[in-house]
């Protein structure tokens, strides 16, 4: 017998508290990862890899531009006061090179450090969301798939990022303009830039859990302000020096705490929904 879909009860609290409690869960995730044991080096993995490829890139950098030579062939003229002028050139010329490659390369590390990140280490970064999931859970057994369907799954997780990225750059390029707007003209810019960290950080659990868009999305209309308050904080922390770095597993760590609050089951019947193959809803005791 076919039961009536029942719609999940929405999340306790006004807007604004359920935005406080997600701007607050990057606190509990650390609270969590420095109280439990065998978590931690799982959280420290996918930042030195994200260490690693960036100082590796920052090297190649500045390899390639200490090869470009930018100077102008030595003056014979006016005596010796050509050679003097050709050489002050030369020495301007390649001070001005570093005085603009050096904000350039530090600004495109600073903006790109956590997409490309989230990119370099998915695969360590779904490894500490298991092993978050199973603390939380106390030791649940993870989601299981036939081997075969592995690769079909990949696919389907690569194209379901791709659409979200898409998403988020559309509502970028709807508010970039904006920012001509005078004092408070980045908002909107934030605010969007925000609301997809959040989402990308609780996408880790449950493309890990072989949910796809079409589950994924009753879950965003339900938790969005729970994701607006994590994204918000994730960018915060990202303004402030060196501490940005722990933003990657502090994420990953904060959007499985939020994937698992949720009562997955009731949420997809709400929506006549069938779970997908292999999906074992968390539970918290």
């Amino acid at each position: 017998m076919s039961q009536t879909p029942t719609t999940p009860p929405p999340p306790t609290g006004s807007p604004m508290t359920r935005f406080l409690r997600g701007f607050w869960q990057p606190l509990m995730a650390m609270r969590l990862l420095l109280s439990t044991r065998g978590v931690k080096r799982w959280a420290v993995l996918p930042l030195i890899a994200s260490v690693v490829v960036y100082t590796l890139i920052v090297v190649g950098a500045f390899w390639l531009l200490w090869d470009v030579e930018l100077r102008v062939p030595e003056w014979d003229f006016w005596w010796r006061i050509g050679a003097w002028l050709s050489t002050v050139i030369n020495w301007l010329l390649v001070t001005l090179k570093w005085v603009i490659a050096l904000p350039v390369i530090a600004g495109a590390c600073y903006f790109t450090f956590t997409t490309v990140g989230m990119v370099i280490a998915a695969p360590l970064n779904d490894i500490l969301s298991e092993k978050v999931e199973k603390v939380i859970c106390h030791g649940r057994e993870g989601s299981k798939l036939p081997l075969k369907l592995t690769p079909i799954l990949m696919v389907h997780g690569v194209w379901d990022a791709i659409k979200i990225a898409v998403r988020q750059l559309f509502w970028t390029l709807l508010v970039l303009p904006l920012l001509l707007v005078p004092v408070v003209g980045f908002v909107p810019l934030f605010v969007v830039g925000a609301y997809f960290a959040g989402l990308g950080f609780v996408d880790v659990p449950m493309a890990r859990n072989f949910l796809r868009n079409r589950h994924k999305q009753p879950y965003f209309d339900h938790r969005r302000w729970e994701m607006l308050g994590l994204g918000v904080a994730m960018q915060l922390l990202f303004y402030i020096p060196f501490a940005g770095l722990l933003i990657l597993p502090l994420g990953v760590t904060a959007g499985t705490q939020l994937y698992c609050d949720e009562d997955w089951p009731k949420l997809l019947a709400s929506k006549s929904m069938e779970p997908p193959r292999g999906f074992v809803p968390p539970q918290r005791d």
